[in-house]
């Protein structure tokens, strides 16, 4: 009787397990030693990568082939800066999870999230969650600085329901994975979503103000036909993987109309004379928000 081949996608992984969804079932499957040695990937699988297993029991089976990936959401492996680590392959969208409050709303880390979606071929949106503590000044500015650039902004509130619909709708037919800071409400939007999940949620901390890890693994789901949505732990700081400092203003949309009207051709846009950017920045043409962001992220490169 010939062996049972069939074609899924990853789920979760622990170790040298993984879960594998392949018609209409999860099988719990190991990771062939021939599959791991034949490719110079730090992350030989990860979730989200479209596999191909050979089936050898009622719920297990064995990966056989990893396809070429289409996209990636990575960073630098932490304690070895010099090698990729694929926290998810073959996604459309990245959504990025930032909260009003409670922690507070940081641009700096959706800028982040931005670059490295642009990095890793995904199409980003931006999710701006517990619209119940309500906006004050900075956020209604930053939520129209960003929504200016043109990019997919959802208001929701996952204690009210606020916007779970239009992001449930934005969710359909693709795949997504839901990233940003711990408390930001990823898994409580899921929940809302998704009811049957149950996912582990935690209130932020009162002694720090800040997100509390409830997620400790990297999981898609099954959202519908052709829907799946990844959650994702909470990252205090992401690295950005191959990014040169040199090539950041190219991550700028905004910046680009004024990259070639700068005295010198390397222009960090930061301290030399006759700075097209800084004009721009001056007379309110770019973001000041935005470019204070773009500093930062320049000067951690």
């Amino acid at each position: 009787m010939a062996e049972k081949k069939l074609d899924g996608i990853v789920t979760r992984g622990h170790g040298n397990r993984f879960m594998v969804f392949a018609e209409g079932r999860y099988y719990d499957c190991q990771l062939r030693k021939k599959v791991k040695f034949k490719t110079d990937q730090t992350t030989p699988v990860a979730v989200g990568d479209d596999v191909r297993i050979t089936v050898i029991g009622e719920d297990e089976g064995a990966i056989e082939e990893v396809r070429e990936r289409r996209s990636v959401l990575s960073r630098p492996a932490v304690g070895r800066e010099t090698n990729e680590h694929v926290l998810a392959a073959n996604i459309d969208s990245l959504v990025i999870v930032v909260s009003i409050q409670s922690p507070i709303l940081k641009p700096g880390l959706i800028d982040r999230f931005l670059i490295a979606a642009e990095i890793g071929g995904l199409t980003p949106a931006i999710v701006i969650n517990k619209l119940d503590l309500g906006l004050d000044k900075s956020d209604a500015e930053a939520i129209e600085v960003y929504q200016s650039l043109g990019y997919d902004l959802f208001l929701t509130s996952a204690l009210n329901g606020d916007g779970l619909d239009e992001f449930r709708e934005f969710l359909e037919n693709h795949r997504s994975i839901l990233s940003g800071h711990s408390g930001v409400g990823k898994s409580t939007l899921l929940n809302r979503i998704l009811p049957d999940l149950n996912l582990r949620t935690l209130d932020v901390s009162h002694s720090t103000g800040r997100g509390q890890h409830a997620t400790s693994h990297i999981e898609l789901f099954y959202l519908s036909k052709d829907g799946f949505v990844i959650d994702s732990p909470g990252i205090k700081v992401l690295g950005l993987w191959q990014l040169e400092k040199e090539n950041l203003s190219e991550y700028y949309q905004e910046m680009h109309p004024y990259l070639d009207g700068c005295r010198f051709t390397r222009c960090s846009h930061i301290h030399e004379p006759d700075c097209a950017v800084r004009e721009a920045v001056e007379k309110g043409d770019i973001s000041a928000l935005r470019y204070q962001n773009y500093t930062q992220i320049y000067n951690s490169l």
